[in-house]
């Protein structure tokens, strides 16, 4: 009971500084200290959102777009952006690789966390519970029952 009792609290802890940690990497990814966007899409120049490797919206900018940015911001010649056009190409698997992979992992630990979540619950709650998840993040609201 008590192993059960502190897996559960440690999946939590893990998705709760999982959550902090995105919401802090959108956060210092979109700002520099002078207000402007860094290395990501910038309203108004070219379109919304372009969809992640997961085909949600949020996801890094294609390679082009970076290296258009770059080449504003750091004035690149001719030769680096085509070396850098090639690095960012080259790495664009990996990264929708490790993307892949964190979502997957991440998807697990949900799953996990829920099943030891219902089986403190009773059958009634069970189902409560999962109408509840299935209503997703942002249907489910604050403090909503």
């Amino acid at each position: 009971m008590a192993d059960s009792s502190l897996r559960i609290w440690f999946a939590l802890f893990v998705l709760a500084v999982f959550c902090v940690g995105l919401a802090s990497g959108v956060m210092i990814g979109r700002y520099t200290r002078d207000g402007s966007t860094a290395f990501s899409w910038e309203p108004g120049r070219g379109g919304g959102m372009h969809p992640g490797p997961l085909g949600r919206g949020g996801g890094e900018p294609p390679p082009e777009m970076l290296l258009q940015r770059l080449t504003r911001v750091l004035d690149l010649n001719a030769d680096q952006q085509t070396a850098i056009r090639s690095v960012l190409e080259s790495s664009r698997e990996r990264v929708d690789t490790l993307q892949r992979d964190v979502h997957d992992r991440f998807k697990r630990e949900q799953d996990s966390l829920r099943t030891e979540i219902r089986k403190h619950l009773t059958p009634d709650q069970q189902a409560q519970f999962d109408r509840w998840i299935s209503l997703g993040p942002r249907g489910r609201g604050r403090g909503q029952h």
